[in-house]
């Protein structure tokens, strides 16, 4: 008779004891603790850098002024100033590079300088004068305008943005050259065309004024019957020789 095969042996359960699950769940909760714990210390220690930033940390700028006077020059009172403008100047720079004869295009570095500039306008009262008087207008031939240099850049309002190209590594180098050569270059603006057509009827009107307070009470001519100024600068004489068409500057009452 064959053997009996044995019963097999009974085995322990695989899950997880009530024990185990326990000390997982414990473990967990402990890590949540200790996370909630280092975040609160976190806070606590930005808290007190804070306290300590204001508190015990004290901070000193100073500003310090050195002046080397290289040149002082008196205008001899020749100098009256007729306009002033306010304008926001931007120059830019292109430096482009190539090789071999323009073949191999190597990038464009563009710097650019935007600031506000203040130009001031005078006349020069040494310069020739001219006026006459014509059925009771005052026919003023005035100085020439001109620009009073250097210009005033508004440096607290500078904007300055430079950008190389893909083989170019010039940009600060560039930026710096043409923030050197501002100066000069908004020199050469003040007394282009543009400028002097923005300040010219104002300048007219300062000039009027000018000779209607001051130059026809010390001339000898006839004020009571001077019931217009009108004032004509050199540049606006037509090739001919003759002023062009112009209406009263101001009137006198």
């Amino acid at each position: 008779m064959a053997e009996d095969t044995p019963p097999p042996i009974p085995t322990e359960n695989s899950r997880p004891s009530g024990c185990g699950r326990f000390l997982a769940l414990a473990l967990v909760g402990s890590l949540l603790i200790m996370g909630i714990i280092a975040w609160k210390f976190v806070d606590v220690i930005k808290d007190g850098l804070a306290w300590m930033s204001q508190g015990m940390v004290t901070q000193d700028i100073n500003e310090t002024f050195r002046q080397s006077v290289t040149r002082i020059v008196s205008t001899e009172g020749d100098i009256l100033e007729v306009a002033t403008l306010e304008t926001d100047e931007t120059v830019t720079k292109y430096d482009m590079k190539t090789l071999f004869n323009q073949t191999v295009y190597l990038g464009t570095t563009i710097s650019e300088i935007r600031t506000p500039v203040v130009y001031r306008y005078h006349i020069q009262l040494s310069d020739g004068w001219n006026l006459r008087l014509e059925n009771g207008q005052c026919i003023v031939h005035a100085p020439t305008l001109r620009p009073s240099q250097p210009p005033a850049i508004r440096t607290d309002r500078m904007e300055k943005k430079s950008e190389s190209g893909w083989l170019r590594f010039n940009a600060a180098e560039s930026l710096a050259e043409l923030e050197k050569n501002l100066t000069p270059t908004l020199e050469k603006r003040a007394g282009n065309r543009s400028h002097l057509n923005l300040i010219r009827e104002p300048a007219r009107k300062s000039v009027a004024e000018f000779v209607k307070k001051w130059l026809l009470t010390q001339t000898s001519a006839p004020v009571g019957e001077v019931q217009s100024i009108t004032v004509i600068f050199p540049d606006e004489i037509t090739p001919a020789g003759q002023p062009r068409t112009l209406p009263p500057t101001v009137q006198v009452p």
